[in-house]
């Protein structure tokens, strides 16, 4: 079993208007840490996304409601890798968007998502050579949904789960392909700054999953 990276973020939220529809929009800054055995060797393993670093993330999400329950979601996610492993490696800067339609009912526990996901991954390098089968670009047809299990707004711990059927690869090199994925995991926030739930108008903004 491979364990990836700890992602810890500081989280701002806001409310604004975008198309004259209500939108909620999340800015967040912070850090991954390692939790396994530091990284795998790239020469065995290209498809590696744990970095085995502490490494800058950054993570931008913009949520339009169509109608109440629904909402358009554009996502935008990066770690720049800025450390080299104790055996001199250093795994590619990872970039993803993400483009989908989220289905929130007001008052309910559960969400739904589907859309279409893009990864870029830039190439490992070894004693600060470029290892030519290491990175590409990935487009993903994605569906998944999150559950609140315990707590509401962004402190909430929700279990979640996605799909990944993958529609386009572009690799460098001789890399191993996957032909789906399933990823699931928990997410929880904590608010620093706490502000009252809204009990009247829906909720257009589902709090993102750390799933990176």
């Amino acid at each position: 079993m491979n364990f990836g990276d700890l992602s810890v973020m500081a989280q701002l939220f806001f409310g604004t208007q975008l198309f004259s529809m209500p939108a909620n929009v999340q800015a967040a800054l912070g850090s991954s840490f390692p939790v396994g055995g530091g990284v795998t060797n790239i020469m065995t393993d290209e498809r590696n996304f744990a970095s085995g670093t502490v490494d800058p993330i950054a993570n931008l999400i913009v949520a339009v409601g169509i109608v109440p329950g629904w909402n358009v979601t554009g996502k935008f996610f990066t770690r720049q890798v800025v450390t080299t492993s104790s055996d001199n490696q250093r795994t590619g800067n990872h970039h993803s968007y993400v483009l989908e339609t989220n289905y929130a009912p007001l008052g309910r526990s559960y969400t739904a998502n589907f859309g279409m996901l893009a990864v870029s991954r830039s190439q490992d390098e070894i004693g600060g050579v470029a290892f030519p089968n290491s990175g590409g670009n990935w487009i993903y047809a994605i569906a998944g949904g999150s559950k609140t299990l315990v707590g509401a707004g962004e402190s909430a711990v929700r279990i979640w789960t996605e799909f990944q059927l993958p529609v386009h690869v572009n690799v460098s090199g001789v890399q191993l392909t996957e032909k789906w994925n399933l990823r699931f995991g928990f997410s929880t926030g904590i608010s620093i700054f706490g502000h009252d739930e809204p009990n009247k108008k829906p909720d257009i903004f589902t709090a993102p999953d750390s799933k990176n």
